[in-house]
């Protein structure tokens, strides 16, 4: 796979989508191996230091080679892609719980280009990530049309997410 510079070099992106499906691929091809390769460490902490230890640790481990590429490539995210905790939101049974988190995407001097959206699917009964984390593309760019555009996407009422 082609790094995400010389994609955007060769012309091959281009547009939010277009970002979102190359991202989409490097996750594909890497969650589940991020996933098998620290997956004792990760039920470790799940045990000692809870949910929010061993998902954010598996998180960082597949997304910071994308954040490394994006900024790489000239595009900035805000917040820090894949997003943040505290502007995300998350829905489900739990053990099939799904965390919304986003950043919005800009070229360093330039207005927003969209926002990407991370969807991680995972378990609150014990540590298990039951399908690959999902990436969408939005055009929206602020806060609140962000939101909005995210409980559309998650098939939830306005107001509904934790």
């Amino acid at each position: 796979m082609s790094s995400l510079e010389e994609v955007l070099a060769a012309g091959g992106i281009g547009t939010m989508p277009g970002l979102a499906a190359y991202l989409r691929r490097f996750i594909d091809d890497h969650w589940h191996a991020v996933l098998l390769d620290n997956q004792e460490e990760f039920v470790r902490l799940y045990e000692r230091a809870g949910e929010g230890a061993a998902y954010g640790t598996y998180a960082q481990r597949l997304f910071r080679p994308l954040r490394e590429e994006l900024t790489g490539a000239g595009l900035l995210c805000t917040p820090a892609f894949p997003g943040t905790l505290t502007t995300s939101r998350e829905w489900g049974p739990p053990e099939m719980r799904e965390r919304w988190m986003w950043s919005v995407v800009r070229l360093a001097q330039g207005p927003p280009l969209g926002t990407l959206v991370v969807r991680l699917p995972h378990d609150h009964t014990r540590f298990a990530l039951p399908r690959p984390p999902g990436i969408l593309a939005l055009v929206e760019t602020d806060g609140a049309s962000i939101l909005r555009a995210v409980e559309r996407a998650a098939g939830q009422p306005a107001g509904s997410g934790e």
